[in-house]
């Protein structure tokens, strides 16, 4: 790339602008024929040449478009929303000139760009087969004046419409080999040769002409090498890139929301609209958090995983919705819904690996084993759903972890130790202690003891704060394991014993750890927790009954809920509001979600700013408003 020339977003708003109209107009109205015929894909195909839109991944000065990665994600969306087939087709291309721009082949560039820059050639790619386990597929040993190569790629697209395409096969050592070979039937001598199968009957996009190609005793000269890539280059490749493919999901969940409301339009049925907006809202939810965490340096695998499966998912579920508001005509093959929903089952499983199977299927499979009761109130009303990090299909869905192995080597208490002479809010119910048996009478020793809902460290409920809101009876078991994140305003609030946290103090913590990600319940230590012994001192009331002490402010509570999508708050004061916000903002916001509010924590000092998982033990109080809580922190 050069790095030298910044790409201004007008010409990347150019590049979509005549990416939409040509797809719009030109494409959109064959989309049937080009799924099925491979000379209407390759006319589409070449329409896209014709414009200059197969080289955005090719630098200026090789007479590419060069756009930014935020554009080339908007561009596959887009393209993808309209066709499916020629999504697809046109990706390898574009991955294939990105490869070939990121060579240190000089010569080999010099061939290549400029004519992939003028629409003059095109290329494919043939590597999936690196993702596999086992004996590699495809095979190289190195020979004078280059490399011969064995075995099968196989699956190799756009027979018959690209040029040539970059194989990959292993070395001895592991590494893999990486260079241009022609995209027909070649043979070099008797026994060194390059063939293709026919083309794969497919169950979706079977316009793309995808092969099967073999390798026998094949020569790949020293000039025609792309690169030499380290071993097991191809899984971290795919860790990087996994957000990638997610611009083909959400595409295709445009494409079904464009029958959908197409659908609204003759049928007008109430459940179509309100299918249609709830759609549409989580769609616009999914994109802005892939958005916001591919902007993000700091982003972990799981988190992205998250998100892919999280695309995948919305994209099945809208294009069943497609065939559904279609009724039966969704059944003829050339359908629109028809072939959307083909289009989303090739999208769950291109690039697929290992990781992004497992995040899929875990995603896929959430709902059932449910720790709801059977004979808990079914009211619409009560019904509380787990939604993983991203997503939000209610007012009454938390916000879950994905399942995940947890490490750690250290475990701390974040509950302080119930007497009866904790400090308690006004009004709060006295704790207490009866002994009611005794070894030396009973054989055993019991207590009774009585306190409110929200004594010691506990966890606030939305039925604290709502009527209708979840008892804390109804938290799912997994919004309660969660990773968290502590930052610390100790010096601020020294100074200032009101100081209520802001989205400046966020930035600036964020700048030093990287941003906040989605799913994090954030942790608040202002020094309050060394009060607890003093009654007075943690509640800290003035001679009017105003009580004193650190919260979070409305701004960085919002900021916290909607720009990060936070699973919740946490702090070391009796409350997260501040002791002067006398409406709980805080705890209204939060639990409108509904998130989760931890208060009267203790030893977040003894907490790193990210990297604690938090498990969150309540006591299932039938329509609770809140509960004492054991909270202990993994690190």
């Amino acid at each position: 790339m050069d790095c030298d020339r910044q790409v201004s977003p007008k010409e990347n708003h150019s590049v979509l602008e005549i990416a939409h109209s040509y797809l719009l107009n030109s494409v959109a109205v064959k989309a049937n024929e080009i799924d099925s015929n491979p000379d209407t894909l390759m006319q589409a195909l070449q329409g896209l040449r014709d414009l200059g839109l197969l080289a955005l991944r090719v630098p200026h000065n090789w007479g590419g478009k060069e756009v930014s990665e935020e554009t080339f994600s908007d561009f596959q969306e887009l393209v993808a929303r309209y066709s499916g087939a020629l999504a697809f087709l046109q990706t390898q291309h574009q991955s294939a000139a990105a490869m070939l721009a990121a060579s240190s082949n000089s010569v080999l560039k010099q061939e290549y760009l400029p004519r992939i820059g003028k629409g003059e050639l095109l290329v494919g790619v043939g590597f999936s087969q690196l993702r596999r386990g086992g004996e590699p597929l495809t095979l190289a040993k190195l020979v004078p004046g280059g490399y011969q190569l064995d075995g099968v790629v196989p699956w190799v697209t756009g027979w018959g419409m690209f040029d040539d395409f970059i194989v990959a096969a292993t070395l001895p050592d592991g590494r893999a080999v990486f260079g241009v070979v022609p995209f027909q039937d070649t043979y070099q001598n008797s026994t060194s040769k390059i063939t293709f199968t026919s083309p794969t009957e497919l169950a979706a996009m079977t316009s793309t002409n995808t092969v099967t190609a073999n390798l026998n005793s094949y020569f790949l000269p020293q000039e025609r090498v792309v690169s030499i890539k380290p071993v097991g280059w191809i899984h971290e490749n795919d860790k990087n890139n996994v957000l990638r493919a997610t611009f083909l999901a959400t595409g295709c969940a445009f494409a079904g929301l464009d029958i959908i409301e197409s659908a609204l339009k003759t049928k007008s049925l109430p459940a179509i609209a309100n299918a249609l907006t709830a759609f549409q809202q989580e769609l616009n939810h999914c994109r802005t958090a892939i958005r916001r965490l591919q902007k993000n340096t700091h982003a972990q695998l799981l988190e992205k995983l998250q998100l892919r499966s999280w695309a995948i998912d919305l994209a099945t579920r809208i294009a069943h919705a497609a065939v559904t508001v279609s009724s039966g005509a969704a059944n003829y093959l050339h359908h629109p819904a028809q072939r959307v929903y083909r289009e989303a089952l090739v999208f769950t499983v291109t690039g697929q690996t290992s990781a992004v199977m497992e995040a899929t299927l875990e995603r896929l499979s959430r709902r059932w084993g449910s720790d709801e009761c059977v004979d808990a109130p079914s009211s619409a009303s009560r019904r509380v759903e787990c939604e993983e990090w991203g997503g939000q299909r209610g007012e009454n869905s938390f916000l879950c972890s994905p399942s995940k192995t947890i490490t750690y080597s250290r475990v701390i208490h974040l509950s302080h130790v119930i007497d009866t002479n904790i400090p308690q809010w006004q009004g709060d119910p006295a704790v207490e202690f009866e002994t009611v048996a005794e070894i030396e009478k009973d054989g055993y020793y019991l207590r009774r003891f009585c306190l409110g809902e929200h004594s010691a460290t506990h966890v606030n409920a939305p039925k604290s704060f709502y009527n209708s809101g979840a008892g804390i009876d109804q938290y799912p078991a997994k919004s309660l394991i969660i990773p968290a994140v502590v930052i610390n305003i100790q010096q601020q609030v020294a100074i200032n014993p009101d100081y209520s946290l802001t989205v400046a103090d966020i930035l600036v913590w964020e700048k030093q750890h990287g941003e906040i990600s989605p799913g994090n319940l954030v942790l608040l230590y202002t020094g309050w927790q060394e009060k607890w012994c003093d009654r007075t001192a943690f509640m800290n009331q003035d001679a009017q009954g105003n009580m004193h002490f650190p919260g979070f402010g409305s701004d960085a509570t919002e900021f916290l809920l909607n720009e990060r999508q936070i699973a919740g708050v946490g702090i070391d004061t009796h409350g997260v509001d501040s002791g002067q916000d006398t409406n709980f903002t805080t705890n209204n916001l939060v639990l409108a979600k509904p998130r989760i509010v931890l208060e009267n924590l203790t030893n977040l000092d003894q907490l790193p700013p990210k990297g604690t998982t938090l498990v969150i033990g309540i006591l299932r109080l039938r329509d609770g408003s809140g509960s004492p809580a054991g909270v202990m922190a993994l690190i």
